[in-house]
């Protein structure tokens, strides 16, 4: 047997794909920032020796945004399907993507004080949001069997004949 799953667990879901598109694109608009934060902690280092921190952490975060969309499509995509074990899949993501966000945002480098700025580090931890929520939604019974007549609750509902 399938399991539906409601329209808002849809709209969760995609809502994360979005979000994890702005933190990728925001890692990649965020250089100057990422490379002052760099400064302010290491005064003393080179241009060549921000700009290679800079590249490091941009792409170290666009890697694991791509890592990030790739689990959002998957479960969009398995959701839609209806499979069963797509709800643990979907914790087991979610779990991940937080616990590597939350590093992100709390690691201290050398200096003392935080490996990316504030701000990227807090656009990171926002797709993390939109997976609790979608998680929720898919384990909540309203969401999962609420719907009685056995047509797809992801799709726009038919009018009743009765």
């Amino acid at each position: 047997m399938t399991r539906q799953y409601s329209r808002s667990t849809f709209v969760a879901l995609w809502v994360g794909l979005g979000l994890t598109v702005i933190a990728i694109v925001s890692a990649q608009l965020g250089r100057p920032i990422i490379g002052g934060h760099i400064r302010s902690g290491y005064p003393s280092i080179s241009h060549n020796e921000i700009a290679t921190g800079v590249d490091f952490y941009v792409t170290s975060l666009t890697i694991v945004g791509a890592l990030g969309l790739l689990g959002w499509a998957v479960t969009i995509w398995s959701a839609h399907r209806g499979s069963r074990w797509i709800r643990w899949a979907a914790v087991l993501l979610a779990l991940t993507g937080t616990s590597v966000a939350a590093f992100a945002l709390l690691v201290r480098d050398t200096s003392g004080d935080t490996g990316l700025p504030p701000l990227i580090g807090t656009i990171g931890l926002l797709p993390c949001a939109a997976g609790l929520v979608a998680v929720i939604l898919m384990f909540t019974r309203s969401a999962t069997s609420a719907n009685r007549n056995g047509a797809p609750m992801h799709r726009s509902p038919q009018p009743r004949t009765e």
